[in-house]
């Protein structure tokens, strides 16, 4: 469904004529009706690490580089994302503080795993990867439309484009938000767009596990020895 259709169906519920165009519009209302689109399809983004976002990246070293660009579609990483090389049989360390990284970088360590920070919009690695050598991690891609032609992009430019993700969702989204900007009661509508994105967060990236106990809890980085949980069979 284009992000035209979307609009239209959601004119229905906000009360404004259905548009033959949107996007390039020059009423008022329709040009906000577009911002609005592209917002709520950026705040559904933000939401979820939608599996169809989801991408893996590589990095090769050289022996020399530390730091590596990020990939010209980069969003963010996945929330449980991890940084994995073909030279260490673990995770590498995650370091938030830069103060620490300075450390690493000035005291003469003998390194016994990789550690990993982002800062000044590149990724940084120590110590330095041996040439050949690979790190790979998921991320999550800022292509969130898909144009006429077949082309990713970064938002909604033309009527013919299409949201990657569930585009009923979108609906939802513009309908609730919609309401709240203009001071009218909104509250029912969200629900039905919380409603909806619970369950496409729950059925995206396929079907669970059966599992028994409780899940743990940790962060990135961090292993336990046992997950505490039993999987069905």
């Amino acid at each position: 469904m284009t992000v035209l259709s979307v609009a239209q169906r959601a004119c229905l519920v906000i009360g404004l004529d259905q548009p033959d165009v949107l996007m390039s519009s020059t009423d008022r209302e329709y040009q906000e009706l577009a911002r609005l689109c592209n917002d709520t399809a950026r705040m559904i983004v933000e939401d979820f690490d939608w599996q169809v976002l989801q991408k893996i990246n590589t990095f090769t070293g050289n022996g020399v580089a530390e730091a590596f660009d990020m990939p010209t579609d980069y969003d963010r990483m996945a929330e449980t994302s991890q940084m994995w090389s073909s030279r260490w049989i673990w995770a590498f360390n995650h370091i938030p503080s830069t103060d620490q990284w300075l450390e690493y970088l000035i005291v003469p360590f003998t390194f016994i795993s990789g550690n990993w920070i982002v800062y000044g919009g590149q990724f940084h690695f120590l110590p330095i990867m041996a040439s050949g050598e690979t790190i790979k991690f998921f991320y999550i891609s800022d292509l969130i439309v898909t144009a006429a032609g077949g082309a990713l992009q970064t938002g909604f430019l033309a009527d013919t484009d299409i949201f990657r993700i569930n585009e009923r969702l979108l609906e939802l989204g513009i309908i609730w938000r919609w309401k709240k900007d203009k001071g009218l009661p909104f509250d029912a509508a969200k629900a039905e767009y919380d409603d909806l994105r619970m369950k496409e967060m729950l059925r995206d990236g396929g079907s669970r596990s059966v599992l028994s106990g409780n899940r743990p809890r940790w962060g990135r980085g961090v292993k336990i020895a046992f997950p505490g949980m039993i999987r069905g069979v």
